[in-house]
């Protein structure tokens, strides 16, 4: 019967028809305000994606917890921690801001370069390492290393790098040599580094012409230099003495210091026995102990070099410190010791016979 071609038009007819309104209801329905809002907000829209992403970051970004420079790094311990360390600072920042002002305490800051006086409302620099000093150490450095290179190759015969080395060395040494007579400087000081240099010449021509680093000789070179290097020392010690002692008498000649502190800068860890430390000693009667426990008036900043910030705010941590410390262990250097040496000192007693020595 469906083969009828009355009867298949008529289906055609009506699957027509049903398609037409089937169309028409969904253009409707898609035209309509309610319909667009579902569009917009639609998870498979462009839009609803971008805004979907940037609530789920926004989410993200406020269920994650706040991140600290200090351990721990989060929770509620890391939040009381990190408002210690703000509240430390600021303390900091308010003893810093008193250094040299009328009624703080006078600042004598030695940097690697130069003495930055902080007094009364003012900041002044002067210079108080004397040029024999700097020229003294150029002269006395080179034997030192002269020996640590040849030293690594004691018994052998000299490689090109090494004669290329010793035959540069020579050549700047004897031109050293000749400038002394321009120097004016005391007699002995000239006669004692043009010693030094005509020994140094002397060895490096021995070893050029043997061929070979000898240990014996070298040690013997050490031995000859050694008086020569020491006399040396000495002159630029008393010499960086004399201006500092000079600086000092004119600066106390002027005005009265308040609660003085001297703060010395260096490039390397603090040096027993340090020149500008002994001479402070002497004028606050206040002779050094062991690390940090020695300090009072005098606090040594070790690789600091010529950071002037970073040296004020090293004594500004030094002055609370040592507040503190008197407050609640009635020991104003108890804080420049470590906070855990009592404990490790009976813990390291308690477990000695468990701890591995070496051979």
């Amino acid at each position: 019967m469906l083969t009828n071609p009355c009867w298949r038009f008529q289906i055609f007819k009506l699957f027509a028809t049903f398609c037409l309104v089937f169309f028409s209801v969904l253009a409707i329905f898609a035209s309509s305000p309610s319909c667009a809002n579902a569009q917009e907000l639609s998870p498979q829209s462009t839009l609803a994606g971008e805004v979907s992403q940037k609530l789920d970051a926004e989410r993200g970004d406020a269920g994650e917890e706040n991140q600290f420079t200090f351990e721990p790094k989060s929770g509620i311990l890391a939040e009381v921690n990190q408002t210690f360390h703000e509240d430390y600072d600021k303390l900091i920042a308010e003893i810093t801001s008193t250094f040299g002002q009328p009624g703080g305490p006078t600042v004598l800051l030695f940097t690697m370069k130069k003495l930055i006086l902080y007094h009364n409302g003012i900041r002044e620099e002067q210079q108080f390492i004397p040029p024999l000093y700097h020229q003294l150490k150029a002269i006395e450095h080179h034997p030192l290393t002269l020996y640590a290179t040849l030293q690594s190759f004691e018994g052998q015969r000299l490689t090109d790098y090494l004669r290329d080395f010793l035959g540069e060395r020579s050549n700047l040494l004897q031109e050293t040599l000749r400038s002394l007579n321009e120097q004016n400087w005391s007699p002995n000081v000239v006669e004692n580094q043009k010693a030094l240099l005509a020994d140094s010449i002397e060895y490096i021509s021995d070893v050029l012409e043997e061929g070979r680093i000898n240990s014996e000789k070298l040690n013997s070179y050490v031995r000859l230099v050694n008086p020569k290097i020491v006399r040396g020392v000495n002159e630029a010690a008393a010499a960086e003495l004399e201006l500092i002692n000079e600086k000092v008498k004119n600066l106390l000649a002027k005005e009265k210091w308040q609660s003085p502190y001297v703060v010395i800068c260096s490039v390397h860890q603090a040096r027993h026995g340090e020149v500008v430390t002994q001479y402070f000693e002497r004028v606050f009667n206040e002779f050094q102990g062991d690390a940090g426990e020695r300090e009072d008036r005098i606090v040594f900043g070790e690789s600091i070099f010529d950071d002037e910030p970073k040296a004020l705010r090293l004594l500004a941590t030094h002055i609370l410190d040592r507040k503190i410390a008197s407050a609640f262990f009635r020991d104003p250097g108890r804080l420049q010791s470590d906070a855990l040496m009592n404990a490790a000192n009976f813990w390291l007693w308690e477990h000695a016979l468990d701890i591995p020595k070496w051979p």
